[in-house]
């Protein structure tokens, strides 16, 4: 009998360990990130998240932009809003796979 008790309360100890942990990103695995352009250039889009914070995402040559019209990512102008698909690199840089063009933040209601 003590020894079910005392199973039973190490369970419940662990679940309740394993229910406090956060969930941390992992390299090499996706990432969505929204938020507002604040400038875009050939090789990087800087924005700001949803937090506000300030989210610098690397670009390559297999980075798509999916747009209403066809774009290039240094053509993206400031204040609109975008969805990015990123990987994490070991450094904890984020090399975006794709983009997707949203509105411009003045324009939505």
């Amino acid at each position: 009998m003590m020894k079910r008790l005392v199973a039973a309360v190490i369970g419940v100890v662990v679940l309740a360990i394993a229910s406090n942990t956060s969930v941390v990103a992992h390299e090499g695995h996706e990432h969505k990130l929204m938020g507002t352009v604040t400038m875009a250039a050939v090789d990087h889009v800087m924005m700001k998240d949803k937090d506000g914070k300030d989210v610098t995402v690397k670009v390559t040559k297999e980075t798509t932009v999916k747009a209403k019209t066809a774009m290039k990512v240094a053509d993206i102008p400031a204040g609109t809003r975008v969805v990015v698909t990123a990987t994490e690199g070991k450094d904890k840089s984020m090399t975006a796979k794709s983009i997707e063009v949203g509105v411009a933040a003045t324009e939505s209601k």
